[in-house]
């Protein structure tokens, strides 16, 4: 069985100063963000030299998961 790579990303944080890394994936069925690109914070590094070297694969920049709301229905949720 071969294991499937991950869908990574190192990006830089202003706040903070460091480097995160993300994983990306899918919100599942019983989320209200279903069938949506969810992106989980993994870890944070003071330099994007150790980021890379332990996540090689990992994209370096910033991704945005784009993410709607427009499917829920109700006055509460009208930003």
């Amino acid at each position: 069985m071969v294991a499937q790579s991950k869908d990574l990303t190192i990006e830089y944080d202003d706040e903070y100063e460091w480097y995160c890394l993300y994983e990306f994936g899918v919100f599942p069925s019983s989320s209200v963000l279903a069938g949506q690109v969810k992106k989980v914070y993994k870890k944070h590094y003071d330099t994007l030299e150790e980021a890379v070297a332990e996540n090689p694969t990992a994209s370096v920049g910033y991704r945005d998961p784009h993410n709607t709301f427009d499917h829920l229905q109700g006055d509460e949720y009208d930003y």
